[in-house]
């Protein structure tokens, strides 16, 4: 989400709703509560609101990323070719 500061240059906000934040991660607004009620994704409490920190939502993607195995990925593409 992009707001304009005083200087009229464009930045990104650093905080998002819920809403933005599911959008963010692909996933549906419940999934998201039910993450919060788990306390298993990180976020910020103002007052009755809940945010979620931009760079928060990128560690959890980048901690939840699953790396390919190098040693079967030509395989595994091979065999599908030869069909």
């Amino acid at each position: 989400m992009r707001l304009e500061g005083e200087t009229g240059a464009k930045v990104e906000a650093r905080l998002m709703t819920v809403r933005q934040a599911a959008e963010y991660l692909s996933v549906p607004v419940p999934t998201l509560y039910t993450r919060v009620w788990q306390r298993s994704i990180p976020f910020v409490r103002l007052g009755r609101s809940i945010r979620f920190d931009r760079k928060d939502l990128d560690q959890l993607i980048e901690a939840n990323k699953v790396q390919p195995l190098e040693d079967t990925i030509g395989a595994d593409f091979q065999g599908r070719h030869d069909r």
